[in-house]
């Protein structure tokens, strides 16, 4: 699916078990696929690759993206 990205700018992403994991807050435009930027007060910066296998749901009505963390994206030390 595609978006603008206005739509999606202060959205709040939630894990798929519904946790918070922050706030989008810049789309950064690649050539293979577009990165959303999510601050997280847990992890600080999270990039997720805007690929169906990392993103699970976007509702721009309800203003929140479901994601999956997919293995390598956040420091978990």
């Amino acid at each position: 699916d595609e978006y603008f990205i206005a739509d999606l700018i202060d959205m709040q992403v939630v894990l798929e078990d519904g946790t918070l994991l922050g706030i989008l807050t810049d789309v950064m435009k690649t050539g293979a696929n577009d990165v959303y930027c999510v601050e997280s007060e847990k992890y600080g910066e999270v990039l997720l690759p805007a690929i169906g296998e990392c993103i699970l749901d976007v509702d721009v009505e309800g203003r929140k993206m479901t994601v999956h963390l997919m293995p390598g994206l956040i420091d978990e030390e």
